[in-house]
């Protein structure tokens, strides 16, 4: 073989080295994310996705109803909320719930969507596998705005003084 194959043959050996190497070091240095779906997502594609294992996060508002061993939540994304099913013990890390007066701990959940669950009586819902509290939440201030409270006097005065007046003609 001639001294310029033999460089050729180096040369692309070297290069498919370099190459293995650059793939392996992307595929474990890659941050991988799994997809969240939106509610949105979940009630326009509830046919395709219906068994399928997936994320979701959201909001956790209104209550934990607990039923013994598992207990259902509600997560709103924004959009809507999603009834989650999940073990009651997954829930020790919740801080806040969501009402009012609090704003709601922020959690992603991986597991089971069901267009219509056969064991909740067809309702759309999520049995969760794994549950995460991504944010906890906080006292929400709610300061009166003022100006409301002068709109809503100056209104009422105003529906009295009408009525006063026109109540013959009424």
């Amino acid at each position: 073989m001639s001294s310029r194959k033999i460089t050729v043959y180096r040369l692309s050996f070297i290069v498919y080295r370099l190459l293995a190497v650059i793939i392996l070091l992307l595929i474990f240095t890659a941050n991988c994310y799994a997809v969240t779906w939106s509610s949105i997502e979940l009630i326009e594609k509830a046919k395709e996705l219906n068994g399928r294992r997936l994320n979701y996060s959201g909001e956790l508002v209104t209550a934990i109803l607990n039923r013994g061993e598992y207990s259902w939540i509600n997560l709103n994304d924004g959009f809507n909320a999603i009834g989650i099913w999940c073990k009651s013990s997954s829930l020790s890390v919740v801080k806040f719930i969501g009402d009012y007066k609090n704003r709601g701990d922020m959690i992603e959940i991986n597991g089971t969507f069901h267009r219509a669950c056969s064991v909740h009586n067809g309702e759309l819902d999520i049995h969760a596998d794994t549950i995460k509290v991504i944010k906890h939440g906080y006292p929400a201030d709610r300061a009166i705005d003022m100006k409301m409270v002068h709109s809503t006097a100056i209104l009422f005065i105003a529906a009295i003084l009408i009525v006063i007046i026109f109540k013959d003609k009424l």
